[in-house]
């Protein structure tokens, strides 16, 4: 049974299994399962306690935790090269389907500035596993709860039966320093069990729900959304990110190509850009406009295959499985 322990906060957990989210059951036909991180992973470095927070507790901590010196050290989440693990036997199906559509902030307060925009921004997180804090790209994905940012599964969670990565924030439209936006903590994490339990990069995205901002309000209120499109073939993209080949991460960077499969062995799609580390999670965005900053979410920087950060660079094909993973965040949303 979990102890709870007292660190100056309620509701901060220690040890224990991290609780089950009910979420939606995912098609039968599918080979992979959405799952969500329950509480929020934090590391409390006052105390050296990490453990599982309530959303209350670990927005004090996250909030205390990311000083301006802790994000400036912060390390480019490398991208894998090399052998990769990908389900490379799965084949495309199906026509391609528009899950959420593109939408404005509420309030039009931060408008994008050509090749800038508010809506995509940097992940911070704490690697439980080597004790480092490392940098990832994320984007505002438009749901009814406007509350999820899409980045790479490797951006949340270890992948290959490790543990959730903690004190996760995301921080939109930040450029040289945290962004007029503010910063948004995590809410829960949730990612499909055949990234969390094996590694399979075709299953490398996704979903953060997060609390409000460090301003009050819903990301997708503040900043606008994404759209998100699943099955959408092989279309010309903007990719958005803070690769680490671009002012080390701190200026939010762009490179637009036409999509291609990998090989006739593996679906993942394909995009001849030069991107370093740092730019894990970066959504890659068709009919993406720089009147409005926004776009429809078709893939993300997940590998590359030779040293970072020389392209090509590969993403996962957006499927089903995508489709089950955004509706289980979004049904955990408050």
């Amino acid at each position: 049974m979990p102890v709870v322990i007292a660190v100056g906060l309620a509701g901060f957990v220690i040890g224990g299994a991290t609780p089950a989210v009910a979420g939606p059951q995912p098609l039968a036909t599918k080979q992979s399962v959405p799952v969500g991180s329950g509480l929020v992973p934090v590391y409390d470095p006052t105390t050296k306690a990490a453990g599982m927070a309530t959303p209350q507790a670990a927005a004090t901590i996250i909030s205390a935790y990311w000083t301006p010196a802790r994000k400036a050290a912060a390390r480019p989440a490398p991208l894998d090269t090399g052998a990769v693990q990908t389900s490379s036997g799965r084949q495309p199906q199906g026509k391609p389907q528009n899950i959420a559509d593109p939408t404005r902030p509420a309030a039009d307060a931060f408008r994008p500035d050509v090749a800038f925009t508010n809506t995509d921004g940097k992940v911070f997180f704490h690697d439980p596993v080597d004790g480092n804090d490392y940098v990832c790209s994320g984007g505002a994905i438009n749901s009814g709860k406007r509350r999820l940012v899409l980045t790479a599964g490797h951006c949340v969670h270890r992948g290959g039966g490790g543990q959730w990565m903690q004190n996760w924030t995301f921080d939109p439209g930040y450029q040289f320093g945290v962004g007029t936006p503010g910063s948004f903590p995590a809410y829960q994490l949730w990612a499909q069990t055949s990234w969390i339990n094996n590694d399979d990069h075709h299953f490398d995205y996704a979903f953060a729900i997060t609390q409000n901002g460090s301003h009050g309000g819903k990301l997708v209120d503040t900043v606008g959304g994404n759209g998100l499109t699943v099955n959408p073939g092989r279309p010309f993209i903007t990719f958005i990110g803070y690769p680490d080949n671009v002012s080390n991460t701190e200026q939010q960077a762009n490179c637009q190509g036409q999509l291609s499969r990998r090989s006739i062995f593996n679906s993942d799609q394909q995009l001849n850009c030069n991107l370093g580390g740092g730019s894990s999670g970066g959504p890659w965005l068709q009919n993406y406009s720089d009147a409005n900053g926004l776009g429809w979410a078709v893939s993300n920087t997940s590998y590359g295959i030779n040293p970072d950060p020389q392209g090509p660079v590969f993403g996962p094909y957006y499927d089903g499985d995508t489709t089950n993973l955004y509706n289980a965040a979004e049904n955990a949303s408050p």
